[in-house]
């Protein structure tokens, strides 16, 4: 299973996030959907945030571990806050039909 950790500050404004674990829907090597759709997601959120918002970030990643964590190292701008945003409400309606292969989690920061 996938777990997203969303880290929000005390007034619920996204900041960055954390990933760990494979989704497990199918066996490696044959295609798994919702590892495929978690990771076009998460990838497409980070490129917007570099090429639109413009905000620095730190980020982390082991493939093999299926472990990544993006951190904005300041407040975010509306574009970085929509951008996450977007990505959790994405996030959430492939959890809700994926519910044995997503979680998500919050956490204040």
């Amino acid at each position: 299973m996938t777990t997203v950790k969303f880290y929000q500050d005390r007034n619920s404004t996204f900041c960055g996030f954390e990933i760990s674990g494979h989704a497990g829907y199918a066996r490696c090597g044959q295609g798994d959907i919702v590892c495929a759709a978690i990771s076009m997601l998460v990838n497409t959120t980070i490129n917007s945030i570099e090429k639109f918002a413009q905000l620095p970030y730190s980020y982390e990643e082991d493939e093999k571990s299926g472990y990544m964590k993006f951190m904005l190292k300041v407040m975010p701008n509306s574009e970085a806050e929509l951008l996450l945003k977007s990505m959790e409400l994405g996030l959430s309606a492939l959890a809700e039909q994926y519910k044995k292969n997503l979680t998500l989690r919050f956490e204040e920061v």
